[in-house]
Order: C-alpha cells, then structure tokens, then sequence
C-alpha cells in the first residue's frame, strides 16, 4: 500500500528569524515522507537565502517567489505546485 506524500506550504514575508527553526525541526523528522514548498512574497530581509541553505538539508524543497505579497495567493500557488496527497499550510 502506497502511502500518502504531505506537501508543507510555507508562505514567508521577512521571515529570516523564523524559518530556520521551521526548516530545522522539519529535517530533523525521522519519517521524510513529505516535500516542503516555500513561496515567498518579496520578501526584503534574507528570507529567501535562508531557505535555500537548506536545499542539501530537505532534497524536496522547492522555492517559489512573487512580486506581491498575498497569503491566499502564496498559498494557492503553494498548493498548485505541491504534489501531495495532503497539504500542510504552516
């Protein structure tokens, strides 16, 4: 029986601070059974550069950015480029 991939969304606005601990505690899970997808919405601070340090960390993360921020379009473009079978909005 196949089981079901978690898509974890992130939407980040200036979130340099914030991330890392995120990112962290997502590498540090013992079943690997999910992709993490960043969407960034112009971000002015690191936010972006930070994300991809962990590109050797998480194999499956992808890094998307918008011109302008907006949560429910970060998320909906999260969510069209997510390939899971659940999806995980943090």
């Amino acid at each position: 029986m196949k089981r079901a991939l978690f898509s974890i969304i992130i939407p980040t606005l200036n979130e340099e601070k914030f991330l890392p601990r995120l990112l962290d505690s997502l590498v540090a899970q013992s079943d690997k059974n999910f992709e993490v997808i960043v969407v960034d919405g112009s971000s002015r601070d690191k936010t972006v550069t930070v994300a991809k340090k962990y590109t050797a960390k998480l194999p499956s993360l992808k890094i998307i950015q918008v011109k302008k921020p907006s949560l429910p379009l970060q998320r909906n473009l999260g969510a069209k480029a997510a390939k899971g079978d659940w999806f995980v909005f943090v």
